[in-house]
């Protein structure tokens, strides 16, 4: 027991070294990983974390969405810096799939773009709503408790797994609760987005189906996307996403954030789960 902990702690601090925030230092993000779940184990519930530029959170473990954030300060580091270094106050930021509030707390606290935040997982959006309300985001952050789809109706989803439930495979005997789905297009009928973020579970491709109209409006100029083989377990590949993507005129593109220079990818990234795209123009 106590090796497979230190195996697992020696690996953790293996990975903390390679992020760039934390200089060096991966004894001191260690640290802070082995304090954090410490605590919660004693003592399990929601506290406030200080985060990057004034911005809060709650968190308490099994938060997979924003608990890193403890550790090495920003996580999806490329992914974060890139959004808040490529929005201002006049653009409009999609987060779909917004788990608790990681993107969204990003884009309208620091970059302090106006953001649509779509969770379709109750508690999970409750979640979502305390952390807009703890940054008193109100105002910028426009939240919606529903999921999106190709096409307008109701989807079974997960609820055994906290902020990583997903869409329910059909015949799937675990609990599921039924979601209200929408089209990204509706959802989007009366707006101008500059930014889409999806992380979907696997999902992605039935989001972009019903997203054709939005996929071409002149506005849109970024798309962060999840490519993982998640979409596997619905019948769908990550090249069937990229094809799909591209096929509106969107690149795949990698960020130096030192230099803040583009590079163009040929294919999504597979060194890391999220690819930027960027309207090809």
């Amino acid at each position: 027991m106590i090796q497979k902990i230190l195996k697992k702690l020696k690996k953790r601090r293996k990975k903390f070294q390679s992020h760039p925030l934390i200089n060096g230092n991966a004894n001191g993000a260690l640290f802070r990983y082995i304090k954090f779940n410490v605590i919660q184990t004693i003592r399990p519930k929601d506290r406030v974390y200080k985060w990057i530029h004034g911005l809060k959170f709650y968190a308490k473990k099994g938060d997979a969405g924003i608990v890193s954030n403890i550790y090495i300060k920003l996580a999806d580091y490329e992914d974060s810096m890139f959004v808040m270094q490529h929005l201002d106050e006049n653009d409009l930021f999609v987060d779909i799939g917004a788990n608790v509030g990681h993107f969204s707390l990003l884009a309208s606290g620091v970059s302090k773009a106006r953001t649509i935040a779509i969770e379709p997982i109750p508690n999970t959006y409750q979640k979502l709503l305390r952390n807009i309300k703890l940054n008193a985001l109100e105002e910028k952050v426009r939240c919606l408790n529903i999921g999106l789809g190709e096409e307008t109706g109701e989807l079974k989803f997960t609820k055994g797994f906290d902020v990583m439930n997903r869409v329910a495979l059909e015949n799937e005997n675990i609990p599921t609760i039924s979601v209200p789905i929408e089209k990204l297009d509706d959802v989007l009928k009366n707006e101008t987005p500059t930014f889409l973020k999806i992380d979907v579970e696997g999902f992605e491709f039935f989001v972009l189906k019903g997203a054709t109209e939005t996929l071409q409006k002149p506005s849109l100029k970024y798309i962060l996307l999840e490519f993982n083989n998640s979409g596997d377990k619905f019948g769908i590949t990550d090249a069937q996403v990229f094809e799909f993507v591209t096929s509106f005129g969107f690149k795949p593109i990698s960020y130096d954030v030192a230099e803040e220079k583009i590079a163009l990818e040929s294919s999504f990234r597979t060194d890391k789960f999220n690819t930027i795209f960027m309207r090809e123009s």
